[in-house]
């Protein structure tokens, strides 16, 4: 699938306002305790975030130069119907979140340069991926529909769903949602000699589940977004 950088800047945008608009939709839902149908959204925002990265990984540099060439982005054509994979995408990025606010520490890498070491620890790395989407797609299911067991006797509902880790999920996407958007940002204003593109209000929408203590201290006006009315760069 080829597209130009004008038309994946658009798909990426699309796809990041949606992504921070199904973590916003997730909140509300679980402020009224229904964590099934939260838990399913918040899956989905991720495999938005997903084909998001793909596309961000391949117009990244046209962005920032200003290079209008279209280019291929295989992983959509190929994998874009495949949910836990999608979903494996986001979490591979997940990774970086801890270091991404400074915490270096967090990366827990192999302890000797043997290529083995190395081996093992992508395998692992991968296994760990796959686990996650695979559970992940599970459980966006079990938030969305009933179904019967694998013996056909007992029924499972959205209902039944347990607050579980589930608002701690949600704010964990919600984080990494917003680490794209920051990535953007410096990007644009550091790397690019293109014109800067603006994504607070999707930065905004997320602040109240990524960071609510501050978001709690945040002025009235700030809260209400009356600075995105303003013109950025």
């Amino acid at each position: 699938m080829e597209m130009t950088p004008s038309t994946a800047r658009t798909f990426w945008k699309a796809l990041m306002d949606n992504a921070s608009s199904l973590v916003a939709d997730a909140h509300a839902l679980l402020k009224t305790s229904s964590f099934g149908r939260a838990r399913s959204l918040t899956v989905l925002a991720q495999e938005e975030l997903g084909k998001a990265l793909w596309l961000y990984e391949t117009f990244e540099e046209s962005w920032s130069t200003g290079a209008d060439d279209a280019l291929a982005v295989p992983r959509l054509a190929s994998d874009g119907r495949r949910h836990a994979v999608k979903y494996m995408e986001a979490f591979v990025f997940g990774k970086e979140l801890a270091a991404f606010w400074g915490d270096y520490e967090s990366y827990d890498y192999p302890q000797d340069d043997r290529q083995e070491s190395w081996d093992a620890y992508f395998a692992q790395q991968t296994s760990d991926a796959e686990a996650a989407g695979a559970r992940a797609n599970q459980e966006k299911m079990a938030g969305f529909y009933v179904d019967l067991d694998e013996d056909g006797q007992a029924v499972h509902s959205p209902a039944d769903v347990a607050s579980g880790r589930i608002a701690e999920d949600l704010q964990t996407a919600a984080r990494v949602v917003e680490m794209l958007l920051i990535k953007d940002h410096s990007r644009m204003k550091l790397d690019a000699s293109t014109p800067y593109d603006s994504t607070h209000a999707q930065q905004h929408r997320l602040l109240p589940i990524s960071h609510p203590e501050e978001w709690r201290g945040a002025s009235e006006s700030f809260r209400r977004g009356d600075h995105l009315e303003e013109p950025q760069g």
